[in-house]
């Protein structure tokens, strides 16, 4: 793996290839057909001829949205776009665009892209009457990396913002440090990222945020280091500067972004009840369908209605520990299935005594309540880099750690 350089490197354009994503509707020239992009498929693939012109559809991800609502939303043919993507329109993101490109006189779209903010957009292109095939389309910019600086006065997202990211950065951004400081609870105001992040410009001088290689977060009187890093079977993961792997047993947060609208107490007074009554769990408030994620692998015990609870999910953990999920609006998996740290489980909600959306997060250590948020979390388990790549990762450790210090 090559070190990554400060200078910047031209991305092959293909023009009049990509329209804008600024409006609703967007008129483009298309490439002739003998330019269209090369198809990554092993078998070759007839691209159909388009009209020089064509409009543009495109919808924003919002949070909870799923691939099959978006394109329902867009009246677009769903199972073959699904079908052709295979399993990368599953990824979406808060702030990715959709969009759908249109021959005018026809219904069905010529092609999808999927435009995620990097240097490449993924294209489903029609090449039947009901069949895509599925190809990257480099976008036309310069791509610099440098260093970018974020200071938290009023929250994360807002801090971000500010600098440039795009919301799905801002998602990705918090699960660079999600195992070590929880997000919702923990940033403390004036804590600072430091990131070495790339920056993308077209040919108009357009600038956005390009991909992120490394992060330093200086919370409080802690600091986190975290650097990127593609190992050789193509997996990307986050290090620190030693090699040793961000990821532990358990996530800080079952939400990757909210507040906490009420602690753990063990006398409470209960808005719907009239009454002081233990309160065994932390809320997060978060709106209808924010996507609810299981903070450790485990077995899916109990999935649900249960009285107050609501809709109510109960996960088995390795030794001692469980996690409860309750007031969700869905249930998504069931009773006696495996989970994995990071799966969608449920969704936020407000069923049973609820007077609002939140999820009620309840921590167990050997059947016994424990407070969530100061609950001290088991610490093995976190991966290391094999000793044949520790080499290149430094050379990627060393060109990258100059940026975010300071």
């Amino acid at each position: 793996m090559g070190v990554f350089s400060s200078v910047p490197a031209r991305v092959a354009s293909v023009g009049a290839l990509l329209a804008g994503i600024s409006g609703a509707v967007v008129v483009s020239d298309v490439l002739p057909r003998e330019a269209a992009p090369s198809n990554p498929l092993a078998s070759p693939v007839q691209w159909p001829a388009v009209a020089a012109r064509y409009r543009t559809v495109e919808h924003e991800v919002v949070d909870g949205e799923t691939a099959s609502e978006v394109l329902k939303a867009m009246n677009a043919p769903s199972g073959p776009l699904l079908a052709a993507a295979d399993g990368r329109l599953n990824r979406l993101s808060v702030g990715d665009v959709v969009q759908l490109d249109f021959v005018e006189g026809e219904s069905t779209p010529w092609r999808l892209r999927l435009d995620k903010g990097g240097p490449q957009v993924l294209a489903l292109v029609r090449t039947g009457e009901s069949t895509y095939a599925q190809t990257q389309i480099p976008v036309p910019f310069t791509i610099e990396t440098g260093a970018r600086t974020l200071t938290v006065t009023s929250s994360l997202w807002s801090a971000a913002l500010d600098a440039g990211l795009r919301p799905g950065q801002v998602m990705g951004l918090a699960s660079i440090f999600e195992y070590d400081v929880d997000f919702n609870t923990e940033l403390l105001p004036g804590a600072i990222i430091r990131l070495a992040a790339d920056t993308l410009t077209d040919d108009a001088g357009t600038s956005r945020v390009g991909d992120i290689r490394a992060a330093k977060l200086q919370n409080g009187t802690k600091t986190y280091v975290q650097i990127k890093y593609r190992m050789a079977d193509g997996t990307v993961g986050w290090f620190k500067p030693d090699g040793t792997g961000a990821r532990k047993p358990f996530l800080r947060s079952p939400l990757a972004f909210s507040r906490v609208t009420s602690g753990f107490s063990k006398g409470r007074y209960h808005p719907i009840l009239k009454k002081s009554r233990p309160h065994l769990g932390v809320d997060f408030g978060a709106p209808t369908g924010t996507p609810v994620r299981a903070v450790a692998d485990g077995v899916v015990s109990k999935a649900g209605p249960s009285g107050g609870h609501g809709n109510y999910l109960e996960l088995d953990h390795e030794g001692p520990y469980a996690t409860s999920y309750s007031h969700l609006s869905a249930i998504l998996v069931k009773r006696g299935q495996t989970v994995h740290q990071g799966d969608v489980v449920g969704r936020v909600g407000s069923t049973g005594l609820s007077t609002g959306p939140h999820l009620h997060y309840q921590f167990f250590v050997n059947g016994t309540y424990v407070n969530p948020l100061t609950v001290e979390l088991p610490n093995n388990g976190a991966s290391e880099l094999p000793e044949a790549e520790k080499a290149d990762f430094f050379k990627v450790r060393d060109a990258v750690l100059p940026l975010i210090e300071g």
